[in-house]
């Protein structure tokens, strides 16, 4: 299976990250798409994923809200230096991106709306620019998050820790775009149901490690490992077979991530 949206490069694995890696491996979580939420996150990113080479690989980019409030860089240099790691060859990925106007969780800063909008819209280009897909983080924003995205014909990518109801999966779907589920999906009955709705061939597992932890591990700390739980939930609700939810979401990934279909 493949993890497509895990933040590995968050201090919540400073201590352990070899432990787990290998736990991930084991478990059958064999590729892991490290995402990043700004600059230093971007770099540790591709520094990890030179450690474990076609195990991790790293996608950059900056979130919408400022998750490093002590960086005082204009965003124009920001996005320069974004697009210059982007070049990196092991890049899969501008991610994540887009639009948050919920307030921001202690230990981040709230973006002005202009701000949001500036990065979104240069790192889309970014992505165009160099024929990347993007990761769409979207929180209390999807009719603007949509609309711009309708204004960048031609992108490719996934709505992560898809959220938007029944009511969001033709028009996300008309772009061409992946739906990313989380662990939230083994306890949220609403989720349960908007899956049970989209087609498995547009659906990518992730786990947004360390937060939104499946069953039975609720509380604790996420793991590309739980991926798993995820998956046998999927099979549940699709009345399929785990070994097929595997097939096809894998295939949906690197349909996705060109760079990983060649490893």
């Amino acid at each position: 299976m493949i993890d497509v949206h895990a933040h590995l490069n968050f201090k919540d694995y400073q201590k352990d990250l070899n432990q787990v890696i290998k736990k991930s491996v084991a478990a059958g979580v064999t590729k892991i798409i490290c995402v990043s939420s700004n600059i230093a996150d971007s770099k540790r990113a591709i520094k990890i994923a030179r450690q474990y080479p076609n195990i991790v690989f790293p996608a950059v980019g900056i979130h919408p809200q400022q998750t490093d409030p002590n960086n005082k860089t204009p965003l124009k240099e920001q996005i320069a230096e974004l697009k210059k790691l982007a070049f990196q060859k092991q890049v899969v990925a501008i991610a994540e991106c887009g639009l948050d106007y919920s307030p921001a969780p202690p230990g981040e800063k709230d973006r002005s709306k202009k701000d949001q909008y500036y990065l979104f819209e240069a790192q889309l280009q970014i992505a165009k620019d160099l024929r990347l897909p993007v990761q769409i983080h979207s929180r209390k924003t999807y009719p603007d998050t949509l609309t711009v995205l309708q204004n960048h014909p031609g992108l490719t990518g996934a709505w992560h820790c898809y959220s938007e109801g029944k009511k969001g999966i033709d028009p996300i779907s008309n772009l061409g775009f992946y739906f990313g589920v989380d662990g939230n999906l083994t306890y949220d009955q609403g989720l349960q149901n908007v899956f049970a709705k989209i087609p498995l061939e547009k659906i990518l597992l992730e786990t947004d490690a360390p937060f939104l932890t499946p069953e039975p591990h609720r509380g604790e700390r996420n793991e590309p490992a739980y991926l798993t739980y995820l998956a046998k939930k999927l099979a549940e609700m699709k009345k399929t077979s785990l070994k097929k939810i595997d097939k096809v979401t894998t295939e949906n990934t690197k349909n996705l991530f060109a760079k990983i279909k060649m490893c």
